[in-house]
């Protein structure tokens, strides 16, 4: 993470400041957690703003720039952007502060009804977000895919869980797979992909990416948004490793989120419910996925303290009622070693990142 501003950018921010050019900046670097752009907290004359530096991906900046615009016209609390040039994937916007709902949940010390009233207003804002940002969504802006169909859950996360976790950081190879097993992935994605209903999905709904300010909430990281079923960004709330809720509260939360999300219309919480399990899972997959890669291929060591949590949630999910028709995936969640091998990921035959 680089702490220093490069003059030229540097240069670009002070240009662009509201009321002109402030002089000096106090720069503050900000953590990316698992993202590779940089992001920089910036004072002058008792004001503050973040510098986000994106030059690698321009579609992606350029997703980031559209998504922006759209939610925050839908009142959802996203940075406003004060200046920004997509083709260089440089922004200079509000700071939202630098409070995570992680640190705020943490800070409760497992007080449960305490807790369900800090998601309170977490779970309304999904609510409104999933059932009216997909109306006008762009999807051609949708710079990694515009929707979450079966194929991409089994590439990128079905493989990707493989892939990274079950063979790159548990040790095990293909010839330790159940029998079946690719065509049981096949067909859980198929059926996480026909949940219901649809909406707009954040893909990395979880506590990091959700700050707790005196204004209200503030939220982050939405780059990767696109059409996909509501259950998704609710089971990353709720199963968040970096929280690990209990169950009772996990519960609790996602039945109240059906309350919050019936009235605004298109959801019918049986279908809704039917769904869960399947979309849970593939969610629960990917988590375990970005894990093993973070840590292993690109040093950040911080997230493997996350590992346990996130593989008790997929241990639990494996042994819903609904997955007694996979026997495989149960039977390969059941061999996953409680300790993680030492050696460099390998590739997974016919599987993308």
């Amino acid at each position: 993470m680089p702490e220093q501003i490069a003059p030229e950018l540097a240069r670009w921010a002070r240009e662009n400041w509201p009321g002109g050019d402030p002089g000096e900046l106090a720069v503050e670097a900000i953590a990316a957690d698992g993202s590779p752009r940089a992001f920089w907290r910036l004072k002058a004359g008792g004001q503050g703003l973040v510098l986000l530096h994106s030059p690698d991906n321009i579609p992606e900046a350029q997703a980031w720039q559209w998504l922006a615009s759209h939610l925050g016209a839908l009142g959802l609390p996203v940075a406003r952007v004060l200046a920004g040039q997509a083709a260089e994937g440089r922004f200079l916007m509000e700071d939202l502060g630098g409070t995570s709902l992680q640190a705020a949940a943490l800070a409760l010390a497992g007080d449960q009804d305490a807790l369900a009233g800090l998601y309170q207003p977490v779970l309304e804002m999904l609510a409104r977000m999933q059932a009216q940002a997909g109306q006008g969504l762009d999807q051609s802006i949708c710079f990694d895919g515009p929707k979450l169909t079966a194929d991409f859950l089994l590439e990128r996360e079905a493989h990707y869980f493989l892939r990274e976790f079950v063979l790159g950081a548990c040790g095990l190879g293909s010839a330790a797979w159940p029998a079946n097993l690719l065509a049981e992935l096949t067909e859980l994605c198929r059926l996480a992909a026909r949940a219901r209903p649809l909406g707009f999905t954040h893909r990395d709904f979880q506590s990091r990416n959700l700050l707790v300010r005196p204004g209200g909430l503030g939220l982050v990281d939405f780059q990767g948004g696109r059409l996909g079923p509501a259950q998704y960004d609710l089971a990353a709330l709720v199963n968040d490793p970096y929280v690990d809720l209990p169950q009772g509260l996990r519960q609790r939360l996602i039945e109240r989120y059906l309350e919050l999300r019936l009235p605004l219309g298109g959801l019918n919480p049986d279908l809704f419910l039917m769904g869960w399990p399947y979309v849970a899972l593939s969610r629960a997959m990917q988590t375990l996925g970005a894990f093993a890669f973070l840590t292993r291929a690109r040093g950040r060591a911080h997230f493997a303290a996350y590992v346990a949590p996130a593989l008790a949630t997929l241990r639990g999910l494996a042994a819903l009622p609904e997955m007694e028709s996979f026997p495989a995936l149960r039977g390969l969640v059941a061999a996953l070693p409680e300790k993680l091998a030492p050696e460099a990921p390998r590739p997974l035959e016919g599987a993308q990142a």
